[in-house]
């Protein structure tokens, strides 16, 4: 009877955000289901919060990522402060990500 002793290495999970621009051939949904969209596509305030980190993305370059990492900075301490049950934290830190939110998306 033999026994296995090789060592498998267990890959850390990931996280993947995935943003999708129109390309030069329009916009069409793939599975022609708009899944994503409202009755008619209009006031999805989360689809226009992300073209507008996208649009500052290729405007501003390096000062646009450092603002997405200052909002999303902030929703780790904000999710943080919620588990240590620190509410006075937990609004401290909902200021600073509606700020960051805030410098992000406008323009």
């Amino acid at each position: 009877m033999s026994v296995n002793t090789e060592r498998t290495d267990v890959r850390k999970p990931t996280l993947m955000i995935a943003v999708r621009v129109p390309g030069p051939h329009g916009d069409g949904d793939e599975d022609g289901l708009d899944r994503e969209r409202d009755d008619d596509g209009n006031g999805d305030v989360a689809s226009e919060a992300i073209i507008s980190i996208v649009n500052q993305l290729k405007d501003s370059k390096a000062s646009a990522v450092r603002d997405i990492r200052a909002f999303t900075a902030a929703l780790e301490d904000l999710c943080q402060a919620f588990m240590d049950k620190d509410y006075h934290a937990v609004g401290d830190a909902a200021d600073a990500a509606r700020d960051a939110l805030h410098n992000l998306i406008s323009e």
